[in-house]
């Protein structure tokens, strides 16, 4: 990825995503890393907390389909990771549509804006089931940035 078309404000999301993944003692940085990123300025009207809270429900919820409690596991060992988070599967794809986002609409440089539409515009996985429990409307969203 060429972070150099990166505007500042959206490197500072894509380090902001991977303080998200440290702080929760993560190895990867995922989409839903960057959508807390994302959600916590002010300027795209997120509620962070309210997003948080629907990504752990969401996880709850995913673990009872196969049958585990959340209760149940151990918890993780907390804290920082000991090493530099690396950028997962989930993260990179929607980093990749944001680059087509943002050619998409003629932009040379890549924004936070582009990076919140590139997870967003994600059709399966944590951050679609967590965004409906918030009871974000995504095309509303879409349409703001």
């Amino acid at each position: 990825m060429a972070f150099e078309r990166f505007t500042r404000d959206a490197r500072a999301a894509v380090v902001a995503a991977r303080e998200e993944a440290r702080r929760n003692g993560q190895h990867t940085v995922e989409s839903e890393h960057l959508l807390l990123a994302l959600a916590a300025r002010p300027e795209f009207g997120l509620d962070r907390d309210r997003l948080a809270d629907a990504l752990a429900h969401e996880e709850e919820q995913s673990l009872a389909t196969v049958g585990v409690a959340a209760s149940e596991l151990e918890p993780g060992t907390g804290g920082r990771a000991r090493r530099e988070p690396r950028f997962a599967t989930s993260a990179k794809l929607a980093l990749r549509r944001a680059v087509a986002a943002a050619a998409k609409r003629g932009d040379r440089r890549l924004t936070a804006g582009h990076v919140l539409l590139g997870v967003v515009a994600a059709e399966h996985g944590r951050v679609p089931r967590a965004l409906r429990i918030a009871e974000i409307d995504v095309d509303e969203l879409r349409a703001r940035i």
